[in-house]
């Protein structure tokens, strides 16, 4: 996503508001040895992979993620590649990550057997319909990244099947209008990120964004939750019932309904984060790239939602998503009906 980043302080923490919004830097670099050495990356991780009797997807997420702890976190990791009319960052890259750009290049990894596969998962995964440009990037987690990834049959949200002790469902429904004309409008040079940035050339171009963002439509994008508030009780502790529920290697997206933040993007949002969730000796652990600690990380989940239930006004509960196909995918990264 083209990243707008706005930060709200929670304690002593600064809290990166999401994955999406407009960046406020340029590349200078004539090219991009990103891919090229992510290219050498993969190729090793194959290798590696192929080689290990376990096989499932969950495993598979696991072993692929865990590769990349400690990598930095970078704004704005992926553009469209060189030849880009408004995003010239690489198409893809190992060394860095934001939390969207990780989850969506695990899942490409895991999905795929080989290099060239993954670059077809990539493209279908970050992209409408597999089509690599600006406008039909995944720009918005509810809206975009999580319906047509379920339409492709890539992942599945599971989100209202939780339930409390009682067999009662626990989820509330987040709803947002995602204004995309406005959140277009309110993008700056720093948008057009260019190999060799010109501020004539980046005007123009940026204008010409604007107007085919403002021709795109507003939609409500309406998104399961379990409130942070079923997830624990009036002194803090967690309810493990709930917490039992979430499957290994889930996608987990941290929810702010109808999240208003019109005057800095443009828009009102409903997802601000995501990472992977793993079992880990018991306990739940959060894999995500994180802005707070600079670099991909494992976190306990409950401390994590424990403190912003506890400090955040805007933060209300969890999606979770699950991985669906069980092995890599073959014939262009399409899963068979």
């Amino acid at each position: 996503m083209n990243r707008f980043y706005q930060y709200l302080k929670i304690t002593k923490h600064l809290v990166w508001i999401g994955c999406l919004g407009l960046l406020s830097f340029n590349t200078n670099a004539a090219v991009h040895p990103k891919q090229q050495q992510a290219i050498e990356t993969i190729n090793q991780l194959y290798h590696s992979l192929n080689q290990m009797q376990k096989s499932d997807m969950t495993h598979r997420l696991d072993t692929i993620s865990a590769q990349f702890l400690g990598k930095p976190y970078a704004l704005g990791a992926l553009g469209e590649g060189s030849h880009a009319r408004f995003d010239q960052e690489p198409r893809y890259r190992t060394d860095a990550f934001d939390c969207e750009t990780y989850v969506t290049t695990v899942l490409a990894l895991a999905l795929a057997k080989d290099t060239t596969r993954f670059k077809q998962c990539l493209s279908k995964l970050r992209y409408h319909n597999g089509q690599v440009s600006y406008i039909t990037r995944n720009h918005f987690t509810e809206l975009d990244w999580n319906l047509n990834n379920q339409r492709q049959g890539f992942v599945k949200d599971i989100t209202e099947s939780f339930q409390d002790k009682n067999k009662a469902p626990v989820a509330k429904i987040a709803n947002a209008l995602i204004d995309k004309p406005s959140w277009y409008q309110h993008f700056t040079l720093a948008t057009i990120r260019l190999q060799s940035p010109d501020k004539a050339e980046q005007t123009k171009r940026l204008a010409e964004l604007k107007s085919r963002g403002s021709k795109l439509p507003k939609t409500n994008a309406q998104l399961p939750y379990i409130p942070l508030t079923s997830l624990f009780n009036a002194k803090g502790e967690p309810n493990q019932y709930l917490f039992a529920q979430i499957p290994d290697g889930a996608i987990v997206e941290i929810v702010r309904p109808n999240w208003n933040l019109r005057e800095q993007i443009g828009t009102n949002l409903n997802v601000s984060h995501l990472g992977f969730v793993f079992w880990k000796n018991g306990a739940l652990t959060f894999r995500q790239a994180s802005s707070i600690y600079n670099k991909v990380v494992d976190v306990p989940l409950i401390d994590y939602l424990k403190e912003a239930y506890e400090n955040s006004p805007t933060i209300k509960g969890i999606n979770v998503q699950i991985v669906v196909p069980k092995t890599p995918l073959t014939d262009s990264c399409s899963v068979s009906a």
